[in-house]
């Protein structure tokens, strides 16, 4: 009895170290869309420095999860916990890398002051980023329903993204500007993997829950 209350202590723990690292990384995609909104450099380079503690976070998680499974012998439902927090924490490591690649693009040369961006790119921006929140609140709420419903919110998305990559690609004629809207049109690829991720998280919250297999993101 006294060593299951002990492993139910570090599954709690382990939950707390991938909700820290899910904020970490919430944090660092709007920091660099921030960074790319107003050309903050500053901003930009830190994003790009934080991602060292983003990825030492998700090798922390994932050797606590190999240590419990190698040490407790758990039973399937806890197995399952285990195995989405490896899953969920290699998952946000990448949002992290699309991140610091949006930071990248903050640094690209171009006109000074810069064009805007497209409003459906900063409509598509708060979309994904409130999808990565909603599947990181599922997986801590343990809430499976709300974490299918993203494959709708992808599907949005995914629009979107559309509509920003025919924008981009028509202004990128200007050869003043091209590489600009170029970067532009990278870091739009980096929010639509964003959305993805924030998908393949409420697979793993489903998965958790119910132990089932699905798809939100075909």
């Amino acid at each position: 009895m006294r060593a299951r209350v002990h492993f139910d202590r570090d599954l709690a723990t382990l939950t707390g170290e991938l909700q820290q690292l899910g904020n970490m990384v919430v944090h660092a995609v709007q920091e660099a869309f921030k960074a790319l909104q107003e050309r903050d450099i500053c901003r930009a380079q830190r994003v790009i420095e934080d991602d060292r503690n983003i990825n030492q976070a998700e090798r922390d998680i994932e050797a606590h999860a190999l240590r419990l499974i190698a040490t407790q012998q758990p039973v399937a439902s806890d197995m399952r916990q285990l195995i989405v927090a490896i899953e969920m924490a290699g998952e946000l490591e990448r949002v992290a890398d699309y991140a610091k690649g949006i930071a990248r693009m903050a640094l690209r040369d171009a006109p000074s002051p810069p064009p805007a961006l497209p409003a459906d790119m900063e409509r598509m921006a708060h979309r994904a980023i409130t999808m990565l929140q909603k599947a990181l609140d599922a997986f801590i709420g343990r809430n499976s329903v709300s974490a299918e419903t993203l494959a709708a919110d992808d599907d949005e998305v995914d629009a979107l993204y559309e509509r920003v990559e025919e924008t981009l690609t028509r202004q990128m004629i200007e050869p003043e500007t091209a590489q600009w809207f170029a970067g532009l049109l990278f870091a739009a690829h980096y929010l639509e993997r964003v959305a993805d991720r924030a998908t393949n998280i409420g697979e793993r919250v489903v998965y958790l829950v119910q132990a089932r297999v699905v798809e939100l993101n075909p």
